[in-house]
C-alpha cells in the first residue's frame, strides 16, 4: 500500500519526508527524545527539595507520590503487548504525548496556590507589611520580646498543606509511568528489529548514552530554575544558599512539556515498519541481513486481497491478545530472565535512594544548594554514564565476547558497586549542628537561660550563624537578640555571650565582616559602638566540605563508568533468552517486576528510612510538613547500610545468571548460520505459499534447540 513506509500520519505522506523513513532517522528522534524523557527525571529529582519545602511534605509521603510512575508502569504491560503487534512508532507517540501532559499536570499546583505564604514574605515586597507581621512593629517578628508567640493558622497556611497538590503531583507521575513504558518497552525492540543483530550491542549503547546526555541538560535546566526566584518578579531577601530558599521549580515542566508534545509529533510520522535497503546477500560472517526478506527469493502467487489488508490485522491482533496468558507463562517459566530481572531489581532497590534523593542527599551531607551541587556532580557522574554505555557497546560488538565471560562481568561490577557504596558510609562532613539539639541522644531543647524570656514558641525555622564561634541557632529570637540591624544581620543577642571564636570545621574562620552595611555606616549608629561578638547573621554557618564532596563525585563517576559497562549484557540477555515474538512483553515484563519491587517500594522505604533521622520538623496547623534539619551521620549510615544489604542480593542473582547462560547465543550466530546455509542452497527450500510466520518459527526452533536457557 503507497505511502506504509514512508513518513506520515492520518493518511498525509508528503514529499519532502519521503526518503526519511530510515534507520538513522529514527536513532536520532528517539535517541533525543530519550534526552529530553530522562531530562524530566533528573528534574524532579533536583527540585524534589523544592516541592517538598513548598507544600510541606515529607519524604516517606514523597517517596508515596512519586511511586505513582511506577503503578501506571505495572499496569502498561499490557499497552507494552498490544502496541508491540501494532504500529509501534505511534504507540510511542501515545506514550510521549502523555508524558508531555504529566509536565504540564506537575506545574498546576503552582498556578493553582501561587509562591505560598512563606515565600511571599521573604520578599522585599511583602517583608513589612505582610505575612510575617505579626506586630506593627517589623524588628520584633524574629527577636527576643516579641509580642505573641501563639502560631498564626490562616487560609494561606492551610493551603500550604492543602491534599490537592500530592494529589497533582501523583497524578502526574502516574501518567508519566504510562508514557515510559511505551517509549522504553516498544522503542528498543522497534530498534533492535530494524538493524543487525551484530549491531545491537553498539546501538544499545550508543542509545544509553545519548540519553545519558538529557540529565546533563537536566542538571543545568533545574540549576537554572532554582536560581530564580520562585516569583521572579519578586526580589527575595534571602539567598539561594539559605535553606528556606524556594526556586521557580514550576517553569522547568513547562520548557519540558512543550519539548515532549513537539516529539511526539516527530515520532508518530515513522511507519510501522522501517523499509529494508535492497542489497545482494553476502555471505561474510556478520554481513547477513538481519532479517533476510525470503519473498524476494520466493515469492508467493499474487493474491488480490490488498483491499481487504486493515481486516486482516483485526484477527491477528485478536490473536495475539489471546495468546498474552501464554506469552507471560514462557516468560515466567524462564529462570535465566526472572534471574536476571529479580537481579535488577535489587540493584535499582540498592540505587533508588540515589535515584529519588540525589540532591536531598548532597544537600544534607556536603550543603550544597538546591540544584547548585548537582550542577557538577550530576554532569560528571553521568559523563562516567556514557563510557561505560557506549564504550562497553563498542568492545561487545567488536570482540563478542561470550556469555560467561560478559555475564562474569557483571558480576565483578556488582562488587565494585558495593564496595563504593561502603565508602560513602563513611564520607561525611564534620557538622556543629544546631544549638539546643542534641546529636547523640538525637532530643531537641531550644529553650536555655539567655532565651527563656523571648517567647520563641511557634517560630519557623530560621537558621542564624555567630560567625565567630561558627554556631548555629534556630531562630534570631531563640539566639536571644534584640535587634534587628538590617534584612540579614541581628545584633545583642544574648546567647551568643560566651561562645567566643572557636575553631570549626577544622579551620579559624576569618574576623566577622561589619554588620552594617554602607548605606548605615553615616547614621547615628556607628559600627564602632556595636559589639560583634553579639551579632548573628540570617542562615546556617556554611561548612568546609569542599574535600569530602569532591570525594563523593569522583568516586561516584567512576561507579557510573564500571556500573554502566554491565547494563548491555543485562538487556541482551533479556532479547535473546525468549523467542522473537516475545520481546515486546519481555521488555514490558522487566519493566513491570522493576516497578513493582523497586521503584514503587524504594522511595518509600528510603522516604521512611531519611525521616527517621529527621531533628527538626516544619509543623502548620497541627500538621507535619517537611524536615529542616536531618541527623547528618544517621542519615549517612542508614541510607547506605540498607542499599549494601539489596545490592548484595543483587550479585547473588547475577551470579545465577552467570551460571545459567552459559550456551546463551548472544549475537545471533545461529541465525547467521540458518540463513548463509539457506543462501548456499544447502537447506531444503521452502514451499511456495509457506508464511513468514512459519519461516520464522523455523529459525526460531532451531535457535532454540541449542540454546538452554530455562
Amino acid at each position: 500500500m503507497a505511502g506504509e513506509r514512508d513518513c506520515g500520519v492520518f493518511g498525509f505522506y508528503p514529499r519532502w519526508l519521503r526518503g526519511k523513513a530510515n534507520f538513522k532517522s529514527f536513532m536520532a528522534v528517539y535517541s533525543l527524545l530519550g534526552t529530553v524523557q530522562a531530562m524530566s527525571f533528573i528534574y524532579i529529582t533536583v527540585t524534589l527539595t523544592t516541592l517538598e519545602k513548598r507544600f510541606k511534605i515529607p519524604s516517606r509521603t514523597t517517596g508515596i507520590m512519586l511511586s505513582g510512575n511506577e503503578v501506571s508502569q505495572v499496569l502498561s504491560i499490557v499497552l507494552i503487548y498490544y502496541g508491540g503487534s501494532g504500529h509501534r512508532p505511534r504507540w510511542i507517540a501515545v506514550g510521549v504525548a502523555l508524558s508531555a501532559l504529566s509536565c504540564l499536570v506537575l506545574a498546576l499546583p503552582h498556578f493553582i496556590y501561587g509562591p505560598g505564604k512563606d515565600a511571599l514574605a521573604l520578599t522585599k515586597e511583602y517583608l513589612d507589611h505582610k505575612v510575617l507581621n505579626t506586630s506593627s512593629n517589623p524588628t520584633e517578628v524574629f527577636v527576643c520580646s516579641r509580642t505573641t508567640g501563639t502560631e498564626i493558622c490562616d487560609e494561606d497556611s492551610l493551603l500550604d498543606v492543602s491534599l490537592l497538590p500530592r494529589v497533582l503531583i501523583f497524578l502526574s507521575q502516574f501518567i508519566l509511568g504510562i508514557g515510559t513504558t511505551l517509549y522504553y518497552g516498544l522503542g528498543q525492540t522497534y530498534m533492535d528489529d530494524n538493524t543487525k543483530k551484530k549491531n545491537t550491542p553498539m546501538l544499545l549503547g550508543l542509545a544509553f548514552g545519548l540519553r545519558t546526555l538529557g540529565p546533563v541538560a537536566g542538571f543545568l535546566l533545574s540549576y537554572l530554575c532554582l536560581r530564580l526566584y520562585i516569583d521572579p518578579s519578586l526580589h527575595p531577601v534571602i539567598t539561594p544558599s539559605d535553606p528556606r530558599w524556594l526556586g521557580a521549580w514550576w517553569l522547568g515542566w513547562i520548557i519540558l512539556g512543550v519539548t515532549m508534545g513537539t516529539f511526539a509529533i516527530l515520532v508518530a510520522l515513522f511507519p510501522k515498519e522501517l523499509p529494508k535497503r535492497e542489497e545482494n546477500v553476502s555471505t561474510k560472517d556478520g554481513e547477513i541481513p538481519l532479517k533476510l526478506d525470503l519473498s524476494s527469493d520466493i515469492k508467493a502467487p499474487p493474491q488480490s486481497q490488498d483491499a481487504n489488508k486493515p481486516e486482516e490485522c483485526k484477527p491477528d491482533r485478536v490473536v495475539a491478545m489471546k495468546n498474552f496468558p501464554k506469552a507471560l507463562k514462557r516468560l515466567l517459566t524462564n529462570k535465566l530472565v526472572c534471574f536476571n530481572n529479580i537481579s535488577a531489581v535489587f540493584y535499582i532497590l540498592g540505587a533508588s535512594g540515589y535515584i529519588t534523593f540525589y540532591s536531598k542527599y548532597m544537600e544534607i551531607q556536603y550543603g550544597t544548594s538546591a540544584g547548585g551541587g548537582t550542577v557538577l556532580a550530576g554532569p560528571l557522574s553521568l559523563c562516567g554514564m556514557v563510557i561505560g554505555f557506549v564504550g562497553s557497546g563498542i568492545v561487545i560488538s567488536k570482540y563478542k565476547p561470550g556469555p560467561r565471560l560478559l555475564l562474569g562481568w557483571n558480576v565483578i561490577v556488582g562488587c565494585c558497586y558495593l564496595a563504593g557504596m561502603v565508602t560513602y558510609s563513611f564520607l561525611g562532613c564534620p557538622d556543629s549542628g544546631v544549638q539546643g539539639v542534641d546529636m547523640e541522644t538525637s532530643t531537641l531543647n531550644l529553650t536555655a537561660p539567655c532565651n527563656q524570656d523571648c517567647t520563641c514558641e511557634g517560630i519557623k525555622y530560621s537558621p542564624v550563624c555567630h560567625v565567630p564561634s561558627g554556631t548555629t541557632f534556630f531562630s534570631a529570637c531563640h539566639a536571644g537578640c534584640k535587634t534587628m540591624l538590617n534584612k540579614n544581620e541581628f545584633g545583642d543577642c544574648s546567647c551568643a555571650i560566651g561562645l567566643g571564636s572557636l575553631e570549626y570545621e577544622g579551620q579559624t574562620p576569618s574576623a566577622p565582616t561589619p554588620v552594617l552595611p554602607e548605606s548605615q555606616a553615616q547614621s547615628n549608629q556607628s559600627s564602632s559602638t556595636i559589639d560583634t561578638d553579639k551579632v548573628v547573621k540570617a542562615g546556617p554557618c556554611p561548612r568546609n566540605c569542599d574535600g569530602p564532596y569532591t570525594w563523593f563525585v569522583v568516586i561516584t563517576c567512576l561507579m557510573q563508568v564500571i556500573g554502566c559497562s554491565g547494563k548491555i549484557g543485562n538487556v541482551l540477555v533479556n532479547y535473546r533468552a525468549v523467542e522473537k515474538e516475545d520481546k515486546s512483553i519481555a521488555q514490558g515484563f522487566s519493566l513491570m517486576l522493576i516497578s513493582l519491587f523497586a521503584l514503587i517500594p524504594g522511595p518509600i522505604i528510603y522516604g521512611t528510612v531519611i525521616d527517621s533521622t529527621c531533628l527538626i520538623w516544619n509543623d502548620s496547623c497541627g500538621e507535619r510538613g517537611n524536615c529542616w534539619f536531618y541527623h547528618k551521620d544517621d542519615f549517612r549510615y542508614l541510607l547506605n547500610v540498607s542499599a549494601i544489604g539489596f545490592i548484595v542480593i543483587g550479585i547473588a542473582f547475577d551470579s545465577a545468571v552467570w551460571y545459567l547462560a552459559k550456551n546463551l547465543d548472544l549475537y545471533g550466530s545461529d541465525e547467521v548460520d540458518q540463513r548463509r546455509e539457506f543462501v548456499k542452497g544447502e537447506s531444503p527450500a521452502l514451499p511456495v505459499g509457506k508464511s513468514d510466520a512459519d519461516r520464522n518459527q523455523t529459525v526460531s526452533s532451531n535457535q532454540n534447540s541449542g540454546q538452554n536457557v530455562t
